[in-house]
């Protein structure tokens, strides 16, 4: 079996295994927005344990969607799995699956509007599968900045269109790139965490 159809495979038996659907692709009315669309699970997965979540962390996916990698990560014990994301149909739909999930071990929250004006002083783990563009991801980084006063912070950008914005923020250091090439990704993904 070939491997994007074997990955493919395997996003179902996720979807059916965790009693959810996160599939499909979904346009984002915002100029500064990318449609909505999912990494492969096994992908999400492999990112997520690399990003080595502690039972005091408070993971926040930005541009959440429809769930699929807060629900990933919610089948880890950490404090919580937070979800922003501007689209109320979207936001919906993750709170549906957030609420039927089987294997869940962390509560899910999924909050709609703006990113840049949403409250990350408790987040600790941040993911961004590209969901919009530089000025937005610059006016998110900043006011990630401004919120969270003390601790490490670890961050997983997917899919890196602007890698630049991040490497502008000098609060943060990149510690790995899983280039897609080498690694039989469908994405690459920066890794950044605060510096010390």
């Amino acid at each position: 079996m070939h491997g994007p159809l074997r990955k493919r495979l395997n996003n179902l038996f996720w979807e059916y295994r965790l009693g959810v659907s996160t599939r499909g692709i979904v346009d984002i009315d915002n100029p500064d927005s990318y449609h909505y669309a999912t990494m492969f699970y096994s992908t999400i997965q492999r990112m997520v344990r690399f990003l080595d979540l502690q039972p005091t962390d408070v993971v926040v996916d930005v541009g959440s969607g429809r769930g699929r990698i807060l629900c990933c990560a919610a089948c880890h014990s950490v404090r919580k799995v937070v979800g922003i994301d501007l689209s109320e149909e979207l936001c919906s739909d993750a709170r549906v699956n957030a609420r039927r999930m089987r294997e869940r071990r962390s509560p899910i929250e999924v909050h709609q509007g703006l990113a840049q004006n949403f409250d990350y002083s408790a987040g600790t783990v941040f993911i961004f599968f590209n969901p919009f563009g530089a000025s937005t991801l610059d006016a998110v980084l900043t006011k990630i900045s401004a919120d969270v006063k003390a601790g490490l912070i670890r961050m997983a950008y997917a899919n890196p269109v602007h890698d630049d914005i991040f490497r502008n923020h000098h609060w943060l250091h990149r510690y790995a790139f899983w280039d897609k090439g080498k690694l039989d990704l469908e994405h690459s993904i920066a890794f950044y965490k605060t510096t010390e």
